[in-house]
């Protein structure tokens, strides 16, 4: 009868090592898979930084600054927000603007998971 409860604890702590163990390998993946997909959200927004740097150096517009956010609402949804600076964008036309408005939106479908607001100031 000892014999027998021995052994009943030594294969409930068996099962018990194992349930743990299964659970935190499952962790250890999921927070790779985690950490893995938020570096390539991460080197996503940079190149659209990067691209849209570039488009705007093209466009006649050098050394503006650019700077992207990003909002999550309650539900995990990203909004960003793309802020362009340039001292010239103040005599800049609508339609110029309005082109390069939608260029970043494009680009924005090309590169980022989410919502874009833009914003020009000089």
């Amino acid at each position: 009868m000892i014999g027998r409860i021995k052994l009943f604890i030594i294969l409930s702590a068996v099962i018990v090592v194992t349930v743990l163990l299964s659970v935190s390998v499952k962790a250890y993946a999921n927070d790779k898979k985690g950490r893995e997909y938020r570096e390539a959200i991460e080197r996503s927004e940079a190149e659209y930084v990067k691209d849209i740097r570039e488009y705007l150096n093209d466009y006649g517009f050098k050394n503006a600054g650019v700077n992207l956010t990003k909002e999550y609402d309650q539900d995990r949804n990203v909004t960003y927000k793309l802020v362009v600076n340039h001292h010239s964008f103040e005599y800049a036309s609508a339609s110029k603007i309005h082109n390069m408005e939608n260029c970043f939106y494009e680009k924005a479908d090309e590169y980022l998971k989410g919502s874009l607001e833009t914003e020009f100031t000089f």
